[in-house]
């Protein structure tokens, strides 16, 4: 039995904490307890309990008459595990200091060490040692019936329909936001319990909603299976629910009739505009409508090659469905996200961005996610007034869009009008229960804009938590540091942002600064930080 040292013990436990922090592992928190029960045991010597059966009980709360042969669920677990271990370490934790193997036909880990040196430059090797603030349960939204799509669950041996099952709650959440008589959670928070094993009381309770839609989608051939049931999380019982076998190329139709049950439970009056939105197909390319899906999963790795694997994905579905407004649009956010990550620095990204998102509003400009991605460009362009009157209309179009409210926050913001920027990221927030570093951004540079910098640091600092590596965040905290001469400070953030790839003292021209006063306020500063401390 290997003997552990407690300072090994301390460095596995750090990097281990870093990888559940990733974007790979925070939407999963059932692979986040599994991975903690195995490494926890592993440390202690207690090798005996790491079986099938004790897992499936202990992690998977499985009851005593677990039956292996009958429940497959610990080796499709730990399948999965390996996988998001294995994409972890080829992506973000290359340079981690521990590695940890999860090999086959065990269910005992094995760990190596490897020296870290100055020229490892990889945010994931920053150890956040800050926690997040607690979060108090948001106040129940009782006005109007509130609901969270929870993520569908793909019943496969493996996670490879994992994205369609992904674009079926997407697709959901999109609908139902732009009913007004409705309130729908964002999907950022919405996906926060994918593989989650709290109960739907504990989850009404974290997001402040009375209803749940669980969901669970199955391939066979070209047909699909789907089982739905909409939960009232108060006493736990189905107010509806249907099980459907279709063919894969009725889906659209499908995901209509899904919504108007789901309005036909609940009651739910719509005005003749939102009644016209069932019908409306934005393609009729089963093959697009999958390169799509599988394009917006790949761009939510949020990886510089996943998001450049994205671009290629959302490209093909173009080609095949020119008048694709979703394509359009998702591969405008794609080329503005390489941008904004200094992944890419000649300025013709942009104007592809520009192309395709004016593409997507030209074709129908009735869509919110189309007109917000549009102003979230011009944003990115520093072409201030477009911006917020692109995202104004996005957020006309559907007042319940997360995303929408936070473009238009950003937006507001970056052009010094902190106080009603801070109105939307508010709203945007309570949509979004759940932490996510743009919107904590999007709140810090309201509060950086009113001049109230302690309360915008302490914004940054729960964004860096969940994504350190994300340049625009840890740059304007160390502003703010400077801002109230707090100079032990800004040394240290210096030296943090000097380790995240693709900083150099040239990502002051990528920032979302519109207002001409600010813009030049802000970039003295930070010319007087650079020189002080001989950034080139």
């Amino acid at each position: 039995m290997q003997e552990w040292a407690e300072a090994d013990k301390e460095k596995i436990r750090a990097c281990m904490s870093n990888m559940l922090a990733s974007n790979l592992f925070t939407s999963s928190l059932r692979q986040q307890r599994f991975l903690e029960y195995l490494v926890t045991h592993t440390l202690n010597g207690d090798a005996n309990r790491l079986k099938g059966y004790t897992i499936a009980i202990d992690v998977f709360d499985r009851k005593d008459d677990f039956d292996p042969s009958l429940d497959t669920i610990v080796r499709v677990e730990a399948m999965r595990l390996r996988n998001k271990l294995r994409e972890y370490y080829n992506e973000q934790g290359k340079t981690d200091a521990v590695h940890i193997e999860f090999r086959k036909g065990s269910y005992q880990l094995n760990f190596s060490f490897r020296n870290v040196t100055e020229n490892d430059h990889d945010s994931s090797l920053i150890v956040k040692s800050t926690q997040l603030t607690e979060r108090r349960h948001p106040t129940l939204i009782t006005d109007i019936p509130s609901l969270v799509v929870l993520p569908f669950v793909s019943i496969s041996a493996d996670n490879s329909r994992d994205y369609f099952a992904d674009g079926m709650t997407d697709s959901l959440i999109s609908i139902l936001s732009r009913l007004s008589g409705l309130f729908v959670i964002s999907r950022q928070s919405a996906f926060a319990y994918k593989s989650t094993i709290k109960s739907s009381k504990e989850i009404a309770a974290e997001l402040g909603v009375q209803y749940l839609l669980e969901s669970s989608v199955q391939h066979a051939g070209d047909r699909l299976r789907i089982a739905t049931q909409l939960v009232q999380a108060s006493n736990g019982e189905h107010v509806w629910s249907e099980r459907y076998d279709r063919e894969l190329k009725d889906i659209f139709a499908l995901q209509d009739e899904l919504t108007q049950q789901i309005v036909y439970a609940l009651q739910i009056e719509l005005s003749g505009a939102e009644g016209q939105m069932f019908g409306y197909q934005d393609t009729q390319s089963i093959e697009a409508h999958d390169a799509l899906l599988r394009g917006i999963a790949s761009f939510r790795c949020y990886t510089q090659k996943s998001v450049q694997d994205a671009t290629r994905l959302l490209s093909k579905a173009i080609q095949i469905d020119s008048n694709y407004v979703a394509a359009h649009s998702w591969l405008a956010r794609a080329f503005a996200f390489q941008w904004s990550m200094c992944w890419e620095r000649d300025e013709t990204i942009l104007d592809a961005a520009l192309t395709y998102a004016k593409r997507a509003v030209e074709l129908d400009t009735n869509s919110p996610f189309a007109m917000s991605i549009l102003g979230w460009v011009c944003l990115w362009r520093k072409e201030g007034e477009a911006a917020i009157t692109s995202c104004r209309q996005g957020v006309l179009l559907d007042k319940n869009n997360a995303e929408a409210l936070l473009f238009l926050s950003l937006s507001l913001s970056s052009a010094g009008y902190g106080e009603e920027g801070l109105y939307y990221i508010e709203k945007a927030k309570r949509l979004t229960p759940t932490p996510a570093p743009l919107y904590e951004f999007a709140l810090g540079q309201c509060y950086y804009v009113l001049k109230e910098y302690q309360k915008a640091i302490d914004a940054y600092e729960q964004g860096i938590i969940m994504s350190p590596n994300f340049i625009p965040t840890q740059y304007l905290q160390m502003l703010a540091y400077a801002e109230l001469g707090m100079e032990d400070k800004v040394a240290q953030k210096i030296k943090t942002l000097n380790e995240i790839k693709g900083f150099t003292k040239d990502y002051t021209a990528a920032t979302i600064w519109t207002d001409e006063k600010l813009k030049k306020e802000r970039q003295e500063l930070a010319d007087r930080i650079f020189a002080k401390y001989k950034i080139d």
